[in-house]
């Protein structure tokens, strides 16, 4: 329609023109009245002024609302009020397909806002990118995941996490692909799952990842949990009664053959043999028993009794308890605390527990190095802000890469005295708090046991 009035009002002005024209030819060459020609070419030449003038704000108000909708600059308003009629209409028509592509606009913008929201939230880590590897999409929990600030191009990620560059360009798989990628500070077990996409004639690939290290953890100690309790109830109910036997026979020999052996019947060294056959059986019987009972205590850790504490003043305590011992050994002890108060909910004596025994571990482990050095530090994780980082550092020969996971599984370890039980205990404390304990070691160098627990409050989380 509004074309239509505008077809009109031209089709108006030229035929006032053409008639102008008619008419100033007319009085030119039939009665010579050149005072009237003058006039009438006058008023054609403004007649032609004004239609050019009237095309051309047409013109220029049709490229003024081409160019917001090409820019999206959809804040662009025409007048109405104070345009001259013939605009009127053509100025209401803008405002009102601008005004549609501005609630397109805000609606496409709460969605994205609404979607990008949930995939922030989301603690998969999650990354969109083209054919030649282009980023699109990665949200925080990918860049947490993989330790990585800033990241443009998949490409950049071959020469440290090789194993992940080669899923995300390998051919999409309905099966989640299982890689284990190791940090300065920590292995993740990393489920990766990559979908591929066709927009727009443009090739996609959706990679999403998971870290399951820690319910893969859980679900291994609750699997040695079971085994042990099967274990320990099969053997103590066999050893059990091979002690109360064996110390009522060697009650026996000791009140029924000791009067043979006065007599003369029975040698006095058949007699020593036997009682000393006896005692042993005894002896070794009770050590198996004593050896499951230390094993029982993994399927027997009480819950934690959570209370508020201080992470500083649980260092300190411990840093105390072991000070003496690391100087008699000559072993230099650095304790690093942050000034600021962070706070846990906890049990104090449980995590007393794991880090003596952690300490004790550094200690054993320096203390054949020439300058034996161990240090305790504990700090806001900066990937994690609501976690706190407690770790332990010796410079002893370290671990090998096969047996950094291994030492964590009961019945394993490396000491010739050793249980193997006593990190499996302090992983177990540990994730009954919430957190993970993992190791880390540079043989030869250094060795560090990462405790992550979670914080309660802190300055920066009441302000936030």
């Amino acid at each position: 329609m509004v074309y239509r009035y505008f077809n009109v009002r031209v089709a108006v002005r030229v035929v006032l023109l053409s008639l102008t024209l008619l008419a100033a030819l007319y009085v030119g060459l039939r009665h010579a009245w050149y005072i009237s020609l003058f006039c009438l070419l006058v008023l054609a030449v403004g007649q032609i002024l004004e239609l050019i003038e009237y095309v051309q704000r047409t013109n220029r108000d049709l490229i003024r609302f081409l160019l917001a909708i090409r820019h999206s600059d959809f804040t662009q308003r025409f007048a109405v009020e104070g345009a001259p009629p013939q605009y009127r209409e053509l100025h209401r028509m803008f405002n009102d397909i601008t005004g549609a592509f501005a609630r397109i606009k805000a609606e496409k913008e709460i969605h994205h806002h609404y979607l990008q929201g949930v995939v922030e939230h989301l603690r998969i880590g999650l990354i969109t990118f083209d054919a030649e590897g282009h980023i699109q999409l990665m949200n925080k929990a990918a860049h947490r995941l993989l330790d990585l600030p800033f990241l443009q191009n998949i490409h950049s990620i071959e020469r440290m996490y090789p194993a992940l560059a080669e899923v995300a360009f390998a051919e999409p798989r309905n099966e989640a692909r299982l890689i284990r990628l190791r940090q300065l500070t920590e292995e993740v077990l990393l489920t990766v799952h990559v979908t591929e996409l066709r927009l727009q004639e443009q090739e996609v690939r959706i990679m999403s990842f998971q870290n399951i290290r820690s319910e893969m953890e859980a679900q291994e100690l609750e699997s040695w949990k079971k085994l042990i309790s099967v274990l320990t109830h099969e053997i103590m109910n066999s050893v059990t009664p091979i002690i109360s036997l064996t110390s009522s026979i060697s009650d026996l020999v000791q009140s029924e053959l000791r009067p043979v052996t006065q007599a003369g019947y029975l040698e006095e060294d058949i007699m020593e043999d036997l009682q000393l056959g006896l005692r042993t059986i005894e002896k070794r019987t009770r050590g198996m028993q004593h050896f499951v009972e230390n094993y029982r205590r993994l399927t027997r850790v009480p819950p934690p009794h959570l209370e508020e504490l201080s992470l500083q003043a649980l260092c300190g305590h411990v840093s105390r308890l072991v000070e003496a011992q690391m100087k008699s050994r000559g072993i230099a002890f650095t304790l690093q605390l942050p000034e600021e108060p962070l706070w846990l909910s906890a049990d104090a004596e449980q995590l007393e527990q794991v880090l003596l025994n952690l300490l004790k571990n550094a200690m054993e482990a320096c203390s054949i190095v020439e300058f034996p050095a161990v240090t305790l530090r504990a700090a806001q994780d900066h990937k994690q802000p609501h976690m706190v980082r407690i770790e332990v550092i010796d410079n002893g020969p370290g671990i090998e890469a096969e047996s950094q996971e291994q030492i964590f599984i009961p019945f394993y370890t490396t000491k010739p005295e050793g249980s193997g039980i006593g990190l499996s205990l302090s992983r177990q404390i540990v994730r009954q708090h919430g957190g993970v304990l993992h190791a880390t070691s540079i043989p030869h160098v250094q060795t560090t046991f990462h405790l992550t627990l979670p914080l309660i409050h802190t300055k920066e989380l009441v302000e936030s």
